[in-house]
């Protein structure tokens, strides 16, 4: 299956596998992985299109705050 990007209505952005897989399985469609560098630090990035005809599907997710503070969290 071709993806063409006119089709898409939505796009989003999103920076770990776990919330790629959660927008896949909602029916968004991968249109752009990069790699953001920032000082000495490499984090994925992943562009997402919403290409359905019925609104968008996002999935609930921890925002990134909120997913670092459950990990200092785990070691105090």
């Amino acid at each position: 299956m071709v993806t063409k990007l006119e089709n898409t209505k939505f796009a989003a952005e999103v920076g770990s596998v776990r919330e790629l897989n959660l927008y896949l399985k909602s029916g968004w469609t991968l249109m752009l992985t990069y790699v953001k560098q920032s000082s000495d630090k490499q984090t994925p990035r992943f562009v997402l299109g919403w290409q359905n005809d019925e609104e968008p599907k996002v999935p609930e997710l921890l925002d990134e705050w909120e997913l670092n503070e459950m990990d200092r969290q785990r070691y105090i």
